[in-house]
Formats: structure tokens, sequence, C-alpha cells
């Protein structure tokens, strides 16, 4: 993280004035990116627009006022359909898996919903190998949709990290950079392994995805100013790791994190995207977890 910190201003505060008339002036920002919206096309999918079209922008291509009202866009968007907080989240301590070592259940969490909405310190973005974000236009996975509710300075970053690096993101390890016009202040970015779909995972890549959320929380605690962590499915989409293996990697692997470092963090919440992936976990937990070492 030193090799970057600096040239991404990590740790310069960033802020979003929400743009309360943004239905009005969401035009102006496609025509800011050379789509010429239709007459009388609703704010909404206005919105949606703007969105797929961000997805094919190249890093830097845009003027920082340009960049400024979209993040006024998507900060009044996200005001609008309410941020999450995470003050009263209810914690594991009394769940079984935590039978023996209730301290750190209370610091561990499951909820279902839509991760970028989280009043989070970071949340962890599921990315792939060139770390830019999913480019396919207004595509269904968590890595569009977080940079889709950041804004395209989040892309901007991670280009600056990827020309310091000059490779792919190795798989298992992690990066952060701010979070822009998102209600959390920073995003960890991980790549994880990408599996055959119908194939169990091999050790290798087991190992592989359980240093996905080691990583993610290493750096967490790195940053110096996250307190509580907001982690999504790694790798259960579009990657195809088997969803009840990946729960069991995920919570063995915070679980284990969280008792070597105990005053690391003050909240991990492992976020599902629905009640269903829930369920994989909620296995899990009701079963008394032997200690670990």
């Amino acid at each position: 993280m030193e090799t970057y910190r600096d040239a991404i201003d990590l740790d310069r505060p960033w802020s979003s004035t929400p743009d309360p008339d943004w239905r009005s002036t969401i035009a102006e920002a496609l025509r800011d990116v050379g789509e010429a919206p239709p007459d009388g096309l609703p704010a909404e999918a206005a919105l949606h627009l703007l969105r797929g079209r961000l997805a094919g922008v190249e890093p830097f291509a845009l003027p920082a006022p340009v960049m400024d009202r979209i993040e006024a866009i998507y900060a009044a968007v996200s005001h609008e359909r309410g941020t999450r907080s995470m003050a009263s989240t209810e914690t594991l301590d009394n769940a079984p898996w935590f039978a023996e070592r209730p301290d750190i259940g209370r610091r561990l969490s499951l909820i279902v919903g839509n991760i970028t909405d989280f009043e989070v310190d970071a949340i962890a973005n599921a990315a792939n190998g060139q770390l830019l974000g999913c480019r396919i236009p207004n595509h269904r996975c968590i890595d569009n949709a977080i940079h889709s509710a950041a804004g395209p300075r989040l892309r901007d970053d991670c280009a600056t990290i990827m020309a310091g690096q000059r490779h792919l993101e190795p798989i298992g390890q992690a990066k952060v950079t701010r979070a822009y016009a998102l209600p959390s202040r920073f995003v960890l970015h991980t790549v994880g392994p990408q599996l055959v779909p119908g194939f169990a995972p091999t050790p290798q890549e087991q190992a592989a995805l359980s240093g996905c959320y080691r990583s993610c929380l290493n750096v967490a605690a790195s940053v110096g100013s996250i307190r509580s962590v907001a982690i999504c499915g790694i790798s259960t989409g579009a990657f195809a790791y088997p969803k009840q293996a990946a729960a069991s990697v995920a919570l063995s692997t915070v679980s284990d994190w969280l008792e070597s470092n105990p005053d690391a963090l003050d909240l991990v919440i492992i976020n599902c995207f629905s009640r269903e992936d829930a369920n994989h976990y909620r296995r899990l937990l009701s079963r008394q977890r032997p200690i670990s070492g």
C-alpha cells in the first residue's frame, strides 16, 4: 500500500455534495460523456444510460468538473435511495459457531443487502485482474455496481495503482482506494480465483480465496482509520466458486483473522446478495466450531 498511498491521495478525505436537481442536470452529464439523451427521457432511464456509458470510458478521460457533476448526481441518488447504518447491526456472538469465543462473534455480522448502501468505513469489491472495473455496460456484477455508484474517480485511482504496478493484480491480494460518491469511505479491491463451473475447488483455489479475505482485512487494518468492513461473497458470481464451499472459507478465514487481530477492527460484515446466499452461512453458524490453534 505504501507504494501507491500518496499517488492516489488515500489519506485525503473525500466527500461528494448531492445535487438536489440531479434529474434536471443528468442530461448535461450525458452530453459531457458524449451521449445525446433522447428528448423526454425519464431521469431514471438517463441514469441507467449514464452508468452504462461510463463503463467504457477510459481512465483520466474526463475533466474534473465533469467528474464532480457525475459524483454529485450519484451522491444524490444514493441519498434518495437511503443508506444503511451499521450502528445497530446484530452480531453473531450467540451463534453456536462462536460458543467458545463469543468475543469474536461480537465483531462479526451477517447481512443481506446492497453493499453500495452500507455506511461502513470500507467495502470490498470482487475485482478482475485489470482492477479497472467491469467494462460491460450495466453488467449485473458487484464490480460494476461499486464503480457505478462511486463515480469515475474510482477507476482513475485504480489505473494509477496499476500504472505503478505494471502487471495484473495477483489473485488473493488486495488494494485500497477512496470510495468517492459511495456512503463508505474506502473500497478494498481483490481478485478471487476463477473456477470452471461445476467443478469442486482445489486446495490451491481454497487457499487463494482465503487469501482474498485475509488480504482485505490486512489492508483495511493497515490504513489506520478503518474500523468497520463489509465483504461480499468473493468469486461466487461469474467466477463460479460454489457458494457453500465459499461460505466455509470466508467464515473460517474471517474468524481466524479476528482471533489473531483482537484490536484491529471493530466490525466485519459478511454481505450476502440474497437470503439463499445467507443460508449457506447460517448452516455453518448453527454448528459449534473448535477453537483455532
